[in-house]
């Protein structure tokens, strides 16, 4: 088996968990063993995290794997698969680690089973440098949906940096990806919809969230709809949401809060977001265009779509999904800049 190992340096391209949680979903998935070392060398603090660790458990619960250097801060890890298994599972990253990204990482196992999975996890669901979990429930899943995937996602309790503690419930069940994704055009913008919320604060710093979001709106004369509502969870926070709705697909942005920061400057931050993204021919937003390349990859075909920004994330990404999976990807475009990406899986 050894001999066979797929072997991965942590510390290429764009250096960050995504690459372990890649590996994980797709050696779960192909069944292929895999060494990864250097993990995430080029962070603060290297190494696996409770949330990167909580992923490389989850995946080996799931599949019954064999792992080698599954300790906090481990930079080398060895993964042995077995078959993944469907069921019912509860995972408890213990801190305000990203429950969207444990979530990603066993989802498409899961997913290709004969049968339904429950999966809840409890961590953060709203905190920097992941996706929070209304983009998966209404931006990745939508996509997903369109591929083949099936599932469905309930917010129990939302968690807050740094207390964490949100509960997310997970239905999957099985899935068919057999549909490619060719966007070569979004369309006309039909409507912005969005959401500002609060968790144990004032629902006035909503209000304000909402009334800065909808003058920056008004200014630029889009159609916009901004709700406001107060979120039950374990510690504080805010965050301002915006899901860009055109004639042919969709974008999302969204802005969290944080201790002196005013809600003004949280509105803003989604807002320009958004407004970059229209002086762009982006069918996605650049972070689902990473996001999309691993179902994209499953599902046989050719797939096409315009990323406002090729990010390094993307191109990493892309890397660690030819290891596991026989695809072709074709960039036009530089990094940081717009770019349309042309992806070939050859599944039987």
């Amino acid at each position: 088996m050894s001999n066979d190992i797929i072997k991965i340096d942590g510390s290429f391209g764009e250096g960050g968990g995504q690459i372990l949680r890649t590996a994980l979903s797709l050696s779960a998935i192909t069944k292929k063993p895999f060494e990864i070392f250097n993990i995430r060398a080029n962070r603060k603090i290297p190494g696996l995290s409770h949330q990167h660790l909580q992923a490389v458990n989850a995946t080996a619960q799931i599949c019954n794997a064999e792992t080698i250097g599954n300790q906090l801060r481990s930079t080398d890890l060895k993964f042995y698969p077995e078959e993944v298994k469907a069921g019912t599972y509860h995972l408890d990253i213990g801190t305000a680690g990203s429950v969207s990204l444990v979530l990603q990482t066993i989802f498409y196992p899961l997913s290709l089973e004969n049968k339904p999975s429950s999966v809840t996890i409890i961590g953060g669901t709203h905190v920097s440098h992941s996706p929070c979990i209304d983009y998966l429930s209404q931006q990745w899943l939508y996509f997903l949906k369109k591929i083949g995937f099936d599932a469905e996602i309930q917010t129990l309790r939302a968690g807050y940096y740094p207390r964490g503690g949100g509960e997310v419930l997970i239905h999957i069940n099985p899935a068919r990806p057999q549909h490619p994704l060719r966007i070569e055009d979004r369309g006309k913008l039909i409507q912005v919809k969005g959401i500002s919320t609060v968790s144990n604060l004032d629902i006035n710093i909503a209000l304000r969230q909402q009334t800065q979001a909808k003058k920056k709106l008004l200014e630029q004369n889009i159609p916009h709809e901004i709700s406001v509502g107060e979120t039950p969870a374990m510690g504080k926070g805010t965050m301002l949401f915006l899901l860009g709705n055109f004639e042919h697909s969709q974008c999302c942005y969204f802005s969290l809060g944080a201790i002196g920061k005013r809600a003004e400057t949280v509105a803003d931050e989604a807002c320009n977001e958004f407004f970059s993204f229209l002086e762009t021919n982006g069918v996605i937003d650049e972070h689902l265009a990473d996001q999309i390349i691993i179902p994209l990859a499953l599902s046989k075909g050719a797939s096409q779509f315009i990323t406002p920004r090729v990010t390094q994330h993307l191109l990493t990404n892309i890397e660690i999904v030819k290891l596991f999976l026989p695809v072709t990807v074709n960039i036009s475009g530089n990094l940081n800049a717009e770019g349309t990406v042309k992806m070939r899986c050859y599944l039987l």
